[in-house]
């Protein structure tokens, strides 16, 4: 009962501390500081006439009379210039969340109070230590402190730990300043040439001047110049692309601290430059989810940090993939609800040959059904080789949703829409985006996964910096519509640039057993982690709201294939099976034993009639490929070649839009047999298996 009374009041006179001085002289030194709503305030340090604070993020379920919990204290970033306690506001509620006791502290930095980087260091130790003198009294394990931060508040951190000194002189140094752990976010940890390593990478001008803000000499608060044994341990958070902080320079601090006997992992970001680990800000799409992605998953590695340390008893539930090129976006519920408790499910796939091949298709395929035995799935398969995702948001109604709404969709066109259409950054975007659209215009509780899949011109881009046209169209569609995603053609390249796989070993384009096994892996570890945790019980069918704005408004978002029946013609065409055996060329049996609308004749006239926006005709175009002559709505007469640089040898099938972005209303298209064709073809042939068109739009339910 006594310790209990103690508590209590101590706890009250922390928090009469706070309210005494927070409208005091301190403010307008502090300038303007946050406040966080369901957080404890406290002033852990006076210097003169500045008040120190720190906000503590409690447990629920936290009593700080019987409990003592771990903590963790973080420092925010700023070149010891200037920065906010705000930076690890969603750090600190998460690990609430989670059980530990959180604080994120303010501390003196130049441009408010006129200091330099030793004195962040004292003010770092002192929150330390106040943290520790104060256990009983918060509900905290003094044995179990962590103190964490980001760039210059990584380094404060770190030096809690590392540096010796620096101490306030009126507090009681018997009280340990050292953190029993570390969790750093891209922290400077060299801030002076280092002997037989040098600077890091650090330019010679940039080194000048943090020699100029450290307040003492450089390398007696430069951690990587006092490791040592028995030093507590640390995960370090650190973006592969930072030029701010280089990553060489947390890569040979890591080395040394494992050769000193100490534990230190280091954790390496691909893509991510300073900052990365921040909470997503700004209005750049692109920017944000990769943020988001970055921030969750450092929240579950530090998670699975504290974990290691026997701190946290349970793993997390947080649902982020921990892979660089992985997304998961949005949310998988419905299929598992569809899995679990209706034990059916519609899965279909849709793409090219690599959907189309026995590949990462049936590897996904027997996952499911392994890990749901007495789930009764349809599985569609909707791949066929060299076509696009123009020809795919065609086809969808026939190939997929014909044969019912579809619970898990996988897609893939990367490959195609690269080396096969060579499309566009907008064509890329119509077909993509109209797959999306369409498929949840049809059942819009379908969850969704996208695969960008490789080739060696791919992967030749990346080596070189470039960026992948038709995958980032894609990744752009997914974003907008909060679609899962594995960006395959960055992990390859990263595996084949650290020499961890060969392009051979992957098996090329058309990928072998362990290029398809890794697509596979990829994929179903997006499904393991979105139903993790679930309790499919409690789970309710979700719509999948769509933005309504969509990134081109003449996507193919109600895409169809009209039947040859729908077609008039003149006598000069015929519809029928082409004699394929007379025919010169490769022939893909899938389209053998079908009619064609098909002629050779100069002049050779059809038209069809169609309510859309959209119109074009679904052709095989061999090494006798011709053109086509068309017009819309009497309009005048254009021409299209149907011949392919992949016709030389087979009978390729591919689409060829007339027009796109009509009025949603009826339209009139005409097409003839013309009579040129391209130099390197031999005929005038026109093959068509069917005519696309976008219906009009439809909303999405």
């Amino acid at each position: 009962m006594q310790r209990s009374r103690i508590h209590a009041l101590l706890r009250v006179a922390l928090t009469v501390a706070v309210c005494t001085c927070l409208f005091s002289v301190a403010t307008a030194q502090n300038g303007a500081l946050p406040e966080f709503e369901g957080s404890e305030a406290v002033v852990y340090k006076q210097v003169g006439d500045i008040s120190l604070r720190m906000w503590i993020f409690h447990p629920t379920d936290h009593d700080a009379r019987n409990d003592s919990r771990p903590a963790v204290v973080f420092f925010f970033g700023g070149g010891w210039k200037a920065g906010t306690p705000a930076q690890f506001e969603t750090h600190c509620r998460y690990l609430a969340s989670r059980g530990i006791v959180a604080a994120t502290a303010d501390y003196r930095v130049a441009k408010r109070h006129g200091i330099k980087a030793d004195a962040c260091v004292e003010d770092a130790k002192s929150a330390v230590r106040w943290l520790r003198q104060n256990a009983s009294a918060l509900g905290i394990d003094a044995n179990r402190i962590c103190a964490g931060g980001g760039s210059a508040g990584g380094h404060t951190a770190c030096c809690t730990a590392l540096i010796q000194g620096l101490d306030a002189a009126d507090e009681d140094v018997s009280i340990s300043s050292a953190p029993n752990a570390l969790a750093l976010f891209n922290p400077a940890v060299l801030l002076e040439h280092l002997s037989g390593y040098g600077s890091g990478g650090i330019s010679q001008q940039k080194l000048a001047d943090i020699a100029t803000r450290t307040g003492v000499p450089a390398a007696e608060i430069s951690p990587i110049h006092h490791v040592r044994p028995n030093l507590p341990p640390v995960v370090i958070f650190h973006g592969m692309a930072d030029k701010t902080v280089p990553y060489a320079t947390v890569e040979e601090f890591t080395k040394r601290m494992l050769a000193a006997g100490n534990r230190c992992e280091l954790k390496g970001f691909s893509e991510a430059g300073h900052g990365f680990f921040n909470a997503p800000r700004g209005n750049d799409s692109e920017r944000r989810d990769r943020m988001h992605q970055w921030h969750q998953r450092t929240l579950l590695q530090m998670d699975a940090f504290l974990q290691s340390l026997g701190w946290l008893a349970s793993e997390g539930t947080m649902r982020v993939v921990d892979h660089d090129f992985v997304s998961l976006r949005g949310n998988l519920e419905n299929s598992l609800r569809r899995f679990v408790v209706q034990k059916e499910g519609h899965v279909a796939f849709i793409g090219g040959s690599i959907t189309e091949m026995d590949g990462y298709r049936p590897r996904v395929c027997e996952w499911l059904q392994h890990r749901f035995p007495d789930t009764k799935f349809v599985f569609t398969a909707a791949g066929i080789s060299s076509t696009c995702s123009n020809t795919g948001a065609f086809r969808l109604q026939r190939d997929v949703l014909s044969h019912g709404p579809v619970d898990l969709l996988f897609v893939e066109f990367a490959v195609n829409d690269d080396q096969d259409a060579g499309h566009s950054a907008d064509a890329c975007v119509r077909g993509m985006e109209g797959i999306i659209r369409h498929v949840r215009k049809h059942n819009p509780r379908s969850d969704i996964v996208m695969t960008h899949f490789v080739n060696p011109g791919m992967v030749e881009t990346l080596h070189t910096g470039g960026t992948i046209l038709s995958a980032s169209q894609h990744e752009r569609v997914a974003r907008h519509y909060k679609v899962s995603s594995v960006y395959l053609s960055k992990e390859v390249a990263r595996r084949v640039r650290l020499g961890t796989m060969t392009w051979k070993q992957f098996g090329g384009t058309h990928p072998g057993p362990a290029g398809n096994q890794l697509a596979a892996d990829l994929a179903t570890a997006v499904l393991s982690t979105g139903w993790r945790g679930l309790d499919v019980t409690q789970l309710e069918p979700r719509i999948h709201s769509a933005p309504e704005k969509m990134l081109l408004a003449s996507s193919f978002t109600d895409g169809e294939l009209l039947p040859l029946t729908d077609v008039q013609h003149d006598t000069d065409w015929q519809v029928s099976e082409p004699d394929w055996q007379s025919i010169a060329g490769g022939k893909r049996s899938r389209f053998l034993g079908r009619p064609l609308l098909h002629s050779d004749v100069p002049g050779a006239t059809a038209s069809v009639s169609f309510e859309g926006t959209a119109v074009g005709v679904y052709v095989l175009a061999g090494p006798c490929a011709g053109q086509l002559e068309y017009r819309v709505d009497n309009g005048q007469w254009e021409s299209s070649e149907l011949y392919h640089r992949f016709s030389k040898g087979l009978h390729y099938p591919r689409t060829v839009i007339f027009a796109s972005g009509l009025k949603p209303i009826r339209h009139k298209v005409e097409f003839r047999v013309a009579a040129t064709h391209h130099e390197v073809s031999r005929g005038t042939a026109v093959r068509v298996l069917a005519v696309a068109v976008n219906r009009r739009p439809t909303s999405i339910r």
